[in-house]
């Protein structure tokens, strides 16, 4: 390997894990939507150079997670509601059917597996850890894609996720949004020890739909809509 090609990997390598620290925290929620950042300070945080940030910053840009409004204005990107409701519309089929299939397809020795990752989104849960429930959240969904056993369905959820994971620390900020997302999951785990296929679709359709309806209503409050604080979402619909 050249000495070139050595820094060339080197400065990829950097740019990656700048990129993958703000990710972090951009999902964790630790930088907000709508937060503007400043690359001079992110440097000095980081403790990184400006150029492989500014680099990690266009990554993230493309992925989504924040927008150049201009060259010297960066912005945490913060989701429309018309987004939402496309992202979690679309999640809601593809979810509830990987979890019939997966129903239908699970092994004891997996039912066991998702037993165990219920018991860490409930651990996370009575810590009122929000990143750490956030990735258990993720673990518990993505191995009901993995149950199904259908690898396309597996790469749609997937790529899904990956559109929809920055929105739903919106939702759990909410007031009794955390509370009502553990007991969703007791109610899915149920219909996979009671092995019944539908009603683990529909339980996995509703639950996608109440976090559909709370990032509805976190947009809401934000704007300062005063029915949101109520509850009502932009349809007239309850949230959970």
């Amino acid at each position: 390997m050249t000495r070139t090609s050595r820094t060339e990997k080197k400065y990829r390598s950097i740019t990656k894990l700048i990129a993958e620290k703000l990710r972090d925290a951009i999902v964790a929620g630790q930088l907000g939507p709508g937060v503007q950042l400043s690359e001079v300070k992110l440097a000095e945080s980081l403790k990184v150079g400006r150029v492989p940030l500014h680099d990690a910053l266009r990554r993230l840009a493309v992925e989504g997670y924040v927008s150049f409004v201009s060259q010297d204005q960066i912005l945490v990107s913060k989701p429309t509601v018309d987004e939402v409701e496309d992202f979690y519309s679309i999640a809601g089929v593809l979810e509830g059917l990987a979890a019939r299939l997966a129903v239908e397809r699970g092994s004891p020795e997996e039912i066991a597996r998702l037993r165990e990752l219920h018991q860490g989104l409930k651990e996370a849960y009575q810590q009122k850890d929000l990143s750490l429930y956030f990735n258990a959240n993720r673990k518990f969904h993505g191995f009901i894609a993995e149950m199904a056993r259908n690898e396309r369905l597996y790469r749609l959820i997937h790529e899904m996720r990956q559109e929809i994971q920055k929105t739903r620390i919106l939702a759990l900020r909410l007031p009794q949004r955390l509370d009502y997302s553990m007991r969703e999951h007791d109610q899915i785990l149920d219909a996979f020890l009671k092995k019944n296929p539908e009603l683990a679709q529909s339980h996995v359709e509703k639950h996608l739909h109440n976090q559909m309806a709370a990032i509805r209503r976190a947009l809401q409050v934000e704007k300062g809509f005063p029915d949101a604080s109520h509850g009502e979402s932009s349809r007239g619909e309850k949230t959970p």
